[in-house]
């Protein structure tokens, strides 16, 4: 019997490439939302690092030279915080992306796996029925030549 072929094995060939690509970009669109929590936290350290030489004995241009830069520090920490925000709308975009394309692939792969398994049961009935007949075929010559042997000879 021939091997077990799907007429849609290339659908699911190409659900499968889509999911594969669906979940490269949500792994993108993670790694921005990451790479930008990393530079808030390092705008955070840095914040702190300007507030605690605040204390120290310093001369007004240099308290003022902090003041500017701690400003600094805060403005580029909003914009952070507005680029995560827009970063995590995109990792949900991307993820509902994701889900719905393995969603798809995981339809055609379970109608396979059945098809697959019915085809299978198929064979195997066939399989056992051609043994059925060949066995009983042996049996009947078998039969054939005993009774052969026991008639007597004339």
């Amino acid at each position: 019997m021939k091997r077990f072929s799907w007429p849609l094995d290339r659908l699911l060939n190409l659900r499968s490439f889509r999911e594969k690509e669906s979940e490269i970009e949500l792994g993108r669109a993670v790694a921005e939302r990451d790479r930008l929590q990393f530079e808030l936290d390092s705008v955070a350290r840095r914040r702190v690092e300007a507030t605690r030489s605040r204390t120290q004995n310093l001369s007004v241009n240099e308290l003022l030279s902090i003041e500017h830069y701690v400003s600094r520090l805060d403005g580029e920490r909003d914009r952070l915080f507005e680029s995560i925000a827009k970063a995590e709308l995109e990792v949900e975009l991307r993820r509902k992306k994701y889900i719905e394309a393995s969603r798809d692939r995981n339809v055609l792969s379970r109608l396979r796996e059945k098809k697959e398994a019915d085809w299978r049961r198929k064979y195997l009935a066939d399989e056992a029925a051609i043994l059925d007949d060949v066995a009983s075929g042996h049996d009947r010559a078998l039969k054939a030549e005993e009774e052969r042997d026991a008639s007597p000879s004339t």
